[in-house]
């Protein structure tokens, strides 16, 4: 993609700062969120690479990133319900993704908590 384009992701986030910078942060949330969430599609010699390009940029672990979206689906079960816009596309991923490893009823029960979310408001 051409850097100098208005639609580059380095261009479309610097304007957002300029306009809003709590809506360039929520940008940048969404954005570690769905690329977080697309790890599962990696190999495992690619996540090992990763992984160590972090740590060598002294930045979080793909560990400690993605410890935060591996324990929603348990907190939400737990609670009976979504409790905000983050864990309602944390779930939204997790119910696209058929290969993420819950059981069916969790599925399922994650289902009706996310259509009690995004219908009951």
């Amino acid at each position: 993609m051409n850097s100098y384009s208005p639609t580059s992701p380095i261009n479309v986030l610097e304007s957002w700062e300029k306009e809003n910078e709590s809506i360039a942060r929520r940008g940048l949330k969404e954005g570690l969120r769905d690329s977080l969430t697309g790890l599962n599609h990696f190999t495992d010699e690619s996540k090992i690479e990763l992984n160590e390009s972090l740590i060598s940029e002294n930045l979080p672990s793909l560990n400690i990133l993605t410890s935060q979206i591996k324990n929603v689906p348990k907190r939400v079960l737990k609670n009976g319900k979504i409790k905000n816009i983050n864990e309602y596309y944390i779930i939204k991923e997790i119910l696209c993704d058929l290969e993420y490893e819950i059981t069916e009823s969790e599925r399922n029960e994650l289902n009706s908590l996310y259509e009690e979310y995004e219908f009951g408001k």
